[in-house]
């Protein structure tokens, strides 16, 4: 992946990162500039290679042949640039899949990628990796949470040295908006209320493990959310006509904004969430059940405002990319 015509001869002057998740496969490729890190290109796929994964516990032949074609695509735009250094991970449904050595050998032999599945943990890191920038400065710990398509990541990382943040405890909970989307249709008030319950169960002994709500009694922490729901929640508040990643990324939400708009969604027709732009067809089927999700961490957290990014896994693999040195294991919980 590092042939084509000359765009630089500076090494490890790129990075590029591509993460394969449940639901939709993303590309980011950045340049290391002397005072920071520049985004050049950022893309994302529907590729939904978790689908019918809870029901046979193995990835479907149509959703190998999808992410195939998606990597195909991405690795050609990466091919484009000389002395790029990339890392391709993929998550929770290929963790979970009894097929994935099969498909990861025919990513490897098709593409010559070497595909790596990483664990809840690294996920955790490249995801708090990826949001530290968001992190204000006057804060030492942030809690982040990813809802993703198979799982969903909660993380309390410490910020004292903002630019080496140490991840003090995380869980991964077995819910994500694909999976939930197969599951159950929280269409109901009951299906509903069943996912922020279950959420819940896992979000609040975490929060009084770590006393997280004296933290924020102390205004010690900040909240921080990554996530096709969080993104959209910011989005439907803002009432945007059409999604603006400028005026959504770093936007902060309320409880009382959080609550309204979730109120707002549930008493949508499905009609009309399909023709909101923000929704639309993609996340139509998805929104609810994020929403149940967001709900049952937001609760465990009460009255704190949530900061919103479209930032995630891909920007924190740039970011262990292109700063290394700032990874040490005893800087870092998790080391890579």
């Amino acid at each position: 992946m590092t042939q084509s015509h000359n765009l630089d001869t500076t090494p490890n002057r790129y990075f590029a990162a591509i993460d394969l998740g449940s639901r939709n496969c993303r590309l980011l490729i950045s340049k290391k500039t002397d005072t920071s890190i520049e985004n050049i290109e950022a893309t994302s796929r529907f590729v939904c290679l978790g689908e019918q994964l809870t029901k046979t516990n193995k990835l479907s032949d149509a959703a190998m042949e999808r992410a195939l074609e998606t990597l195909g695509t991405f690795q050609r735009k990466i091919s484009r640039y000389n002395n790029i250094q990339a890392l391709s991970v993929t998550t929770a449904a290929t963790r979970m899949a009894k097929n994935s050595a099969f498909f990861l050998r025919t990513i490897k032999q098709n593409l010559g990628i070497d595909l790596k599945v990483i664990s809840s943990e690294e996920e955790a890191l490249y995801a708090t990796l990826g949001c530290a920038e968001l992190v204000d400065k006057k804060y030492n710990n942030a809690v982040i949470f990813d809802i993703g398509g198979g799982s969903t990541e909660v993380i309390l990382a410490d910020f004292t040295t903002h630019n080496r943040p140490r991840i003090i405890d995380s869980i991964s909970i077995p819910l994500g908006v694909v999976s939930l989307a197969e599951d159950l249709a929280h269409t109901t008030f009951k299906t509903y209320s069943k996912t922020v319950e279950k959420v819940l169960s896992y979000t609040q002994p975490f929060c009084e493990k770590h006393n997280i709500i004296d933290l924020i009694a102390k205004d010690l922490v900040q909240l921080i959310g990554t996530s096709g729901t969080i993104t959209t929640v910011s989005a439907l508040h803002q009432n945007l006509k059409f999604y603006d990643r400028d005026k959504v990324d770093g936007s902060i939400l309320s409880f009382s904004d959080i609550e309204s708009t979730i109120k707002h969604v549930q008493l949508m027709g499905q009609e009309e969430r399909l023709l909101h732009p923000c929704i639309g067809q993609s996340r139509d089927d998805l929104i609810l059940g994020g929403l149940a999700i967001f709900e049952g961490i937001y609760k465990a957290f009460p009255d704190l405002p949530v900061t919103v990014t479209d930032r995630g896994v891909r920007d924190g693999i740039v970011y262990a990319l292109a700063y290394p040195e700032r990874l040490a294991p005893q800087s870092i919980g998790y080391s890579l």
